[in-house]
């Protein structure tokens, strides 16, 4: 059975779709709005593209589950996920390649979140389990704010078999711990091929996963708060190895 159109919403989200060549079914605004400078730019823009553009009154788009539609909505395919083998192949051939794992992410907007500063620290990849984990659906679209556009993300059955396909192509994998052994983030070497491993939202990194990394990185905290959630970790030492990519 096929599965069903997915409903992404948002000027910038459906932007990204349109420019990034998704399959977008079709595009409605708010029938009051049109002469908004962005809601004007993105409707040429999928009249562009050949899709089709409705509108609706306002109170159609207040019935909608969510929040901040900002008074637009695209119907689009369901997500389209990279062939794992071809992926890694691509990624064999950069000497610089940044890939994100994602151990059993439960959470689609923590999924989505990890999307975002992935994509936007130049990560090659995002790579994901096909099962117990969460997918690339609608809700994470959304929190990726566009970023599903641009980022390959492949399904693989196993993140521990992913990961030694990684470190036989020469990366060096850092899973993000917040017990010991590990050491600060800030210390490592960021630079060449480069995996970086964050765990589910309560269990972390498993134990098979954990002992295929190279070495075990932390965020040094100093309030009382112990750690940060799994995306906004993410995103802390992406842009460190950004950071270190840049100099």
């Amino acid at each position: 059975m096929a599965e069903a159109d997915e409903t992404i919403v948002g000027i910038h989200a459906v932007t990204e779709a349109l420019a990034g060549g998704e399959q977008v079914k079709s595009v409605t605004v708010s029938a009051h709005r049109q002469r908004d400078p962005a809601l004007a730019a993105l409707m040429k823009l999928a009249m562009d593209r050949g899709v089709p553009v409705k509108t609706q009154p306002d109170a159609w788009f207040n019935r909608l589950p969510y929040e901040r539609h900002q008074h637009v909505a695209a119907q689009v395919a369901p997500f389209t996920y990279a062939d794992w083998k071809q992926l890694r192949a691509e990624l064999a051939r950069k000497n610089d390649a940044l890939v994100v794992v994602a151990d059993h992410i439960e959470d689609p907007q923590n999924l989505g979140a990890v999307m975002r500063a992935a994509e936007g620290a130049g990560a090659g990849a995002l790579v994901i389990p096909d099962r117990r984990s969460a997918a690339v659906t609608a809700a994470a679209r959304r929190a990726a704010a566009g970023a599903a556009s641009h980022l390959a993300v492949a399904l693989v059955p196993n993140v521990v078999r992913a990961l030694e396909d990684l470190k036989e192509d020469g990366f060096w994998v850092s899973g993000l711990t917040a017990g010991e052994p590990s050491e600060a983030y800030t210390d490592v070497d960021f630079r060449g091929k480069s995996v970086l491993v964050v765990g589910s939202e309560g269990k972390g990194l498993g134990r098979l996963v954990a002992e295929r990394c190279d070495r075990r990185i932390k965020i040094p905290m100093r309030g009382r708060v112990a750690s940060l959630n799994a995306a906004a970790a993410v995103a802390v030492v992406l842009f460190e190895a950004l950071r270190q990519r840049s100099k």
